[in-house]
Parts: C-alpha cells; structure tokens; sequence
C-alpha cells in the first residue's frame, strides 16, 4: 500500500469520527451553558423550515431574521464561556492538517499514528504489551557474568549488543534469511525482548503478529475441528499467522502436548521459510532439547533455520517483585 492509499484509508474513517467529536462537544455544551440547548433547537428547527419555504418559494424573511437573531445569541453565549464560535461547526480528528492528511507538503504524522493503531490491533497486543519496549528496557536487572560458550560474559554488555543486533535485525527483514530463538530459563525476559521487537515494528507501521504457542496450537485445533461454517470465522486469523512479515511464537515447549503439535508446527515453518518471512520463537528449551518435544523433522527445521541466542540465566521476575517491594 503506497503513501496515498494509506492517506485515503485513513481519511475514509474521518466522517465518522468527526461526528462522534460533534457529538462529544454538544454534549459539553448542554451541560455547561444553560439555555443554549434550547437555543440550538430553535436554530435547527428554523434552518428546515426555511430550506422548505425557499424550495416552495414561499417569503421567508421572517425567520430569516429570527434564525440570525438565535445565532447571534448563541455565539454570544459561546464567547461568554469560553469557546469559539465555531466550536459547533467547525471540528477536526487532526487539528495540524485540518483532515486533510497533508500537512507542510508532507504526510502528517496522524496518518502514521492511524497505521501504528491498525497494527497493533490486527497484531493482538494488549495494551500492557505495547509498554514493553527497547525504550523502557532495565538494564540494572542484568547484573554480573554468566557462562556462554565455554567462557564468562557480562550479562548487560551481552544483552546490549542482543538489542542492537534485534533492532538491525528488524531494520533489515528482508535481506535476514533466517529466524531468531531466543532461549533461557523461565523469568528471563525472553517474551519482554521478543515483544520489544514487535513493538519496534509497530511503531515504524510495519505488520507484526504475537502469539503464545499455546494460542497457535489451539487456534489450528480448533479449525481443524470445527464445522466449515466456523471454519471461515478462523481462517482470517490463521492467514493473518500464516503470512505476516514477522511472526512471534512465545513459550513454545509450553503447550499441552498433542499428536497434532509436529504437524501444525512444521506446516507453519515450512510455509514461512519458504515465502522469505521472518519468525522469532522464545522458549525454555534449548536447540538439544527440541528432539525431546518434538519429532526430528520439526527440530531440524528450527536448528537449521534459526540463529539461537541464550538468555542470562536470572529471574527478572523475581528481582522486579523485589524491587516492587522495597
């Protein structure tokens, strides 16, 4: 979608909006100006019927006088109290650009903002998810070394430079041809950097999906279960995991076991390896204990396919409980 679809979109949603903003105001209005409720009806009432006398050709000068006598009175009230004139006619969902999603012959920035909002809402974030971000990161909870390939590391320099490597990870999508797995013990902070990630993607517009692997496991069960007319109510949503540009699968290793797990998780990799789109798993288990869970095909397809990166092996949940506490 180019820059003036996307201002066309975003434009479409405006009348709407405009109206529940006209709404909003008239309310305030009723509620703190007395009188002008009923002055506003006379006006309106006024305005009809002298559309209908001019469409009759009937004199209407009468209440053409009266109307302009109703208006003066409730921009004099309107004034009194503090607003506009034309507080009432005059509204818009963007004040910069005055809805027209040009501002300074540049896209405004509210046609970025309405994307961001797009997706993060297709992506399933909550909005406790969407406060975690590389922004809001403590590196203070990373605290001394931890061994890391036969030799020690410091753990905020090692996960310093993981960000880093994540953010030019996510700058670069298309040219990276392999997926990230992020493991470590439970509490690490893996499912926070993950969705770090997909709020820094977000944030740039850019389509993003984050889902438990519980959620993903559940989600193919119940289509592959359910009756054809339940079956188109899921299909958007397994597309949508399908063919996102990035996709996080969290905690997998998590999920209630299931015949069907090898399955539905080799269809899902093997469909996105192939169409070049770029997936981050998080989970407990390390690249050897994958053939534990699950069969040689699924593991051999991760190990081939990712670049595993360990997490400090500290609880990150436990020491910000402490903290919390102090």
């Amino acid at each position: 979608m180019n820059l003036d679809e996307l201002v066309l979109k975003s434009l479409s949603k405006r009348p709407l909006l405009r109206e529940k903003i006209k709404e909003e105001r008239r309310r305030e209005l009723y509620s703190s100006i007395e009188n002008i409720e009923n002055l506003i009806s006379k006006k309106n009432e006024l305005a009809t019927k002298i559309m209908k006398s001019t469409l009759l050709n009937l004199d209407c000068s009468k209440d053409r006088v009266e109307f302009e006598k109703i208006e003066k009175s409730i921009d004099e009230l309107l004034l009194k109290n503090g607003f506009s004139k034309e507080y009432l006619n005059k509204y818009y969902v963007c004040e910069k650009c005055k809805d027209t999603g040009y501002y300074n012959g540049s896209v405004c920035s509210c046609i970025m903002k309405d994307l961001v909002d797009d997706r993060v809402l297709e992506s399933g974030f909550s909005n406790k998810k969407r406060e975690q971000n590389f922004s809001n990161f403590d590196f203070s909870l990373f605290e001394g070394n931890f061994e890391h390939v036969n030799r020690l590391v410091n753990s905020r320099e090692y996960i310093e430079k993981l960000i880093n490597f994540s953010k030019d990870y996510c700058d670069n999508l298309k040219i990276k041809d392999y997926g990230i797995f992020f493991y470590g013990k439970s509490g690490a902070g893996k499912t926070y950097f993950a969705s770090s990630m997909v709020n820094y993607l977000l944030d740039k517009g850019k389509r993003a999906c984050f889902i438990t692997a519980t959620e993903f496991f559940e989600l193919m069960a119940n289509y592959s279960y359910s009756f054809y007319r339940d079956k188109k109510e899921l299909q958007d949503r397994i597309d949508f995991v399908r063919n996102v540009n990035f996709l996080v699968i969290d905690d997998l290793g998590n999920e209630i076991s299931n015949k069907n797990n090898n399955s539905f998780l080799s269809s899902l990799l093997d469909y996105r390896f192939e169409k070049g789109l770029n997936t981050v798993i998080t989970s407990n288990l390390s690249e050897y204990d994958l053939a534990e869970y699950y069969d040689s095909r699924v593991a051999s397809r991760i190990r081939g396919n990712f670049k595993f990166f360990v997490f400090p092996p500290s609880d990150l949940r436990e020491k910000i409980s402490k903290n919390m506490k102090l």
